[in-house]
């Protein structure tokens, strides 16, 4: 393990898939939590979350840099997934509203989409 391979991006990218967790397990509609209610968007911004905080170990671990760019590229390609169906939530929200855990896993998800490429774009 090489902490010095990990630059600032896999760290942010980490911290954001912090955010989106925390976000997942405060109040999202209803008062229900993120984690409380299953639906394949929560499953793809947990898997995602999961794939970010991993994201400056990858790196660490693997001498080569093909593995975290690969890492990094399909993150970021969940994580702009996520975004997109999260500001159709917005358009389109439930019936009891959008709560503030919402707003703190889009905000989340967005970061995480702006240092997954820029990561990606370090690399190339």
């Amino acid at each position: 393990m090489d902490l010095k391979r990990v630059q600032m991006t896999e760290w942010l990218m980490g911290a954001a898939g912090l955010v989106v967790m925390i976000g997942l397990s405060m109040p999202w509609s209803s008062g229900d939590t993120g984690f409380q209610s299953f639906s394949l968007l929560k499953l793809i911004l947990e898997l995602t979350a999961l794939a970010a905080l991993l994201s400056p170990f990858v790196v660490a671990l693997t001498a080569k840099s093909d593995l975290p760019i690969v890492w990094q590229l399909f993150t970021s390609m969940a994580a702009t997934l996520g975004v997109v169906v999260l500001l159709a939530r917005i358009v389109f929200p439930p019936e009891g509203g959008l709560e503030h855990g919402f707003f703190v896993v889009l905000g989340g998800s967005v970061l995480l989409v702006f240092a997954g490429w820029l990561s990606v774009a370090r690399e190339s």
